[in-house]
């Protein structure tokens, strides 16, 4: 599968007549491709660089989103938008990089990380840190759904290298759970942290998350 994921920043998200003229738009060149699963959603509060809608589109191979990518493109070229970052990647790249729970409740949020590792960092300290990323799950109820991707190209504020994303029961296992958990902070947050000399991660990150009507990892 591969996947295309867009976090778009409008000129004025208080505009809501340009914002359901673009959403319109976009849905409507979704709807018309090859696209397998269609996720366009404003943005909920607390998002960090993460725009104002999240576009998330997945085709069976590659050829079907090239066919697509002219006329989404054009779509996102509006006067209401005024910045995008965006990652292309693979679904399930490798073994032990997604997983779902299918216990307990059903996901409600969406939530994708764009990050950027830097490409002086040792290969050993990028798998640790891919790694302990992946451990999280395991001690957060919360997290119904996730993957970590490999980015194969990007656009927008960084050269994005990484797609952590995940899909959680509520707003409050994201905000509450994930973020205040020792995993999190105590462990992860160390490759991010500009203060921490194990620190590999560059630039900003895109925090973005959104209503998910249906499983999209």
């Amino acid at each position: 599968m591969y996947k295309v994921t867009a976090l778009l920043h409008l000129a004025d998200p208080r505009d809501d007549l340009e914002t359901t003229v673009i959403v319109k738009r976009l849905r409507g060149v979704a709807e018309g491709s090859r696209a397998q699963c269609i996720l366009i959603e404003p943005t909920l509060i607390g998002v960090r660089n993460g725009g104002d809608l999240v576009v998330h589109l997945q085709f069976a191979t590659v050829a079907d989103w090239e066919d697509t990518r002219s006329v989404l493109d054009a779509a996102i070229a509006h006067s209401a938008v005024r910045h995008v970052d965006a990652v292309e990647y693979v679904g399930a790249s490798s073994p032990g990089t997604t997983g779902r729970r299918d216990d307990g409740p059903s996901p409600t949020v969406y939530r994708t990380l764009l990050l950027r590792v830097d490409e002086t960092a040792p290969a050993a300290e990028v798998d640790r840190f891919e790694k302990a990323t992946l451990t999280m799950p395991d001690h957060m109820s919360g997290i119904r759904a996730w993957q970590l991707s490999p980015v194969i190209r990007a656009r927008g504020a960084s050269t994005w290298t990484h797609v952590w994303e995940q899909e959680f029961a509520d707003v409050d296992a994201l905000t509450g759970q994930y973020m205040m958990h020792p995993v999190h902070w105590g462990l992860v947050d160390r490759w991010f942290d500009p203060e921490c000399p194990d620190r590999i991660i560059s630039d900003r990150v895109c925090h973005s998350y959104c209503r998910l009507p249906g499983p999209v990892i």
